[in-house]
């Protein structure tokens, strides 16, 4: 016990900050309130490393007590100190929602919003009829966030209120569409819907609002929904047919509805891939994935390099779609595409996938001339290729044809500068072909010394990986 105090008294008013510190973090698991008590009253510390130490001895005590002290330094004049109180509180979940609860009626209204916004991060649902008497306030901000917290909460408890909150403050529309989304429900929906409808037909409706509604009902993606905004869809033009599109992907995933519907066009979902929201661009692909005609394909391959987000959802659509290949290499040969490392390298992916003697038609239908334009088109990107470029297209060529690319690589390993046969080495360095290390050994007798040393290093490398490793038994 004397031990406690002594820690105590270190921490409250020792005029050593390392000290202070060291006694935070001796407190480290005392429970009691007098600890606890201290260790609140040292997130106002001067000294940094004395805050953060209290603050994670709270932390690691982590009870409605420690709740209790902090929450008061919510409304503290530091910023600092409430933001440790507020990091703390939000560790602590459901533990800290008794000691928020009468903080929702502080006569300050930013203490009135940082509570809601706190017990909405922690999804405390015990704090929702709390929350929905602040959808009343006569702070905006503090509505505002009250909305977002019972969006986050999602508890249908309080549809009835954000829909009355939605009537009646104009302000808050687009986020209380938003809070009813995330919440769902037949309630939800049917409101959403009835809203929509009425909206569509107004000329002076705030694009934001109607946007956040089809985007709502996308996610609560209930048969209703998409029944609703199909009926939508004839009347809708621009930005807001391509919310329409992509809120009807989502809920066909959701409800495992056919992606083909015949009010969908496919004029329309190559439109909404050149949206610059890659959500409304990643739906479009969806949709599109489903339509297997050359249009289609072509306007999947012109969309790829785009973004890496969007790459993600597109490459494994290109490459389990028949007659990629065949369109790759016509679009390339047209300029119709880029020849970018993604396209390249997609190539050498779908050359690489061919299960023999089940060779597809597309490889063999014009005699086997399909790969030798495809090593065509590659070797015509070189000269203007990017080194990732590069890289990408020497393998691509190796898995096309490996002789091919030898004779490739003769070439271009006969240029005068230096610097270009040892790019070759580089790019070479970590493809796994037969014939690689015997390319890579005529250059041991280069005239140029830094060729040499490069090409020996990079043989010895494969040579040490390639042996087996040796174990004592």
């Amino acid at each position: 016990m004397d031990e406690l105090k002594q820690h105590i008294a270190a921490l409250l008013s020792s005029d050593d900050a390392g000290l202070r510190r060291r006694a935070a973090e001796d407190l480290d698991g005392s429970s009691g309130f007098a600890p606890i008590a201290a260790l609140a009253a040292a997130l106002r510390d001067e000294n940094q490393g004395v805050r953060d130490a209290a603050s994670r001895s709270l932390s690691h005590i982590g009870n409605k007590n420690v709740a209790r002290a902090v929450v008061e330094y919510l409304a503290d004049q530091n910023i600092t100190t409430r933001n440790l109180a507020a990091g703390l509180l939000m560790h602590l979940k459901d533990e800290s929602a008794d000691a928020l609860l009468p903080y929702l009626y502080d006569k300050d209204h930013d203490v009135r919003k940082f509570a809601v916004d706190i017990l909405g991060m922690n999804g405390t649902s015990v704090a929702v009829p709390h929350i929905v008497e602040l959808l009343k306030d006569p702070d905006e901000n503090v509505v505002v966030s009250a909305v977002e917290a019972l969006g986050n909460i999602r508890s249908v408890v309080a549809v009835q209120g954000l829909i009355a909150a939605f009537d009646r403050e104009p302000y808050v529309q687009a986020t209380a569409a938003e809070a009813l989304g995330k919440i769902g429900g037949s309630a939800a929906s049917d409101f959403l819907l009835s809203k929509l409808q009425q909206l569509m037909s107004q000329p002076t409706t705030d694009p934001l609002v109607l946007y956040t509604i089809i985007e709502a009902l996308g996610l609560i993606g209930n048969t209703s929904a998409y029944e609703g905004i199909t009926g939508f869809l004839p009347s809708a033009r621009g930005k807001v047919r391509r919310i329409f599109l992509h809120a009807l992907v989502r809920i066909g995933e959701r409800c495992g509805i056919d992606a083909r519907n015949e009010k969908i066009q496919t004029d329309d979902l190559i439109d909404a891939l050149q949206d610059d929201d890659v959500e409304i661009q990643t739906s479009a692909v969806k949709g599109l994935a489903a339509l297997d005609d050359v249009k289609s394909t072509t306007a999947l391959l012109v969309a790829v390099a785009r973004s890496e987000a969007l790459d993600s959802v597109l490459m494994p659509v290109l490459e389990h779609r028949s007659g990629t290949m065949s369109m790759i290499v016509e679009n390339l040969e047209a300029g119709r595409i880029r020849p970018t490392k993604e396209i390249i390298a997609l190539m050498g992916r779908l050359v690489s996938r061919i299960q023999y003697p089940n060779i597809p038609e597309e490889y063999i239908k014009e005699g086997g001339h399909l790969l030798q334009r495809a090593i065509d088109a590659v070797k015509a990107c070189w000269s203007e290729a990017a080194a990732e470029t590069r890289a990408a297209a020497i393998d691509t060529l190796f898995r096309l044809d490996g002789d091919r690319a030898v004779e490739f690589l003769d070439a271009i390993a006969n240029e005068p500068d230096p610097w270009n046969r040892m790019h070759v080495i580089e790019l070479l360095a970590p493809l796994d072909d037969a014939r690689i290390p015997g390319f890579i050994a005529r250059f041991l007798n280069d005239d140029d010394e830094m060729v040499r040393d490069l090409a020996a290093s990079i043989l010895e490398s494969r040579s040490a990986s390639a042996e087996p490793s040796l174990e004592r038994f």
